[in-house]
Parts: C-alpha cells; structure tokens; sequence
C-alpha cells in the first residue's frame, strides 16, 4: 500500500504562502476600512456630495485593482526574480 501524497500545505513553502496570501488579504481589509472611515472627511473638507463620493471610491478602487493586475501581468512577463 503507498502512502497517500503530502499536501501542499504541509510543506514550508505551502505554509509561507498560506501565510502571505493571509496578510496579503488582511492589509486589503485594512485598506478598505482606512478608506471608509476617510470618506465622511473627504465629503466634508472638499464639499462632496454622495455621488462624488461614489467616484472617488470607485476611482481608488479601479486604481487599486488595475495596479494589481498590472503587477501580476508583469510576473508573468518577466519572472518572479525581475520583478522583486
């Protein structure tokens, strides 16, 4: 009988990722939170109204996933090592 395969997890490297994607997804959460509790600030120094509201989160957030992927796009083109 053989053994059945080890899983990912159980390794080092497994467990490394396991915990970069935690405090990659943790630092996103804290990303948000930081911006929601801006936005009353936002509306009140520079005069927004609710919609103008809606813009400037929406434009962070498309900022912020373009850059991601722009990031993830240039890993693949150029390797891992080039780009760290």
């Amino acid at each position: 009988m053989t053994a059945p395969p080890a899983s990912f997890l159980a390794t080092r490297r497994g467990r490394l990722l396991l915990l970069l994607l935690c405090a990659a997804q943790f630092l996103d959460v804290v990303d948000s939170s930081i911006m929601n509790v801006a936005l009353p600030s936002i509306r009140r120094d520079l005069g927004f109204s609710a919609q103008g509201l809606q813009w400037v989160l929406s434009g962070y957030l498309v900022t912020y996933g373009g850059l991601l992927l722009l990031g993830g796009r240039a890993g693949d083109l150029l390797g891992r090592r080039r780009c760290s």
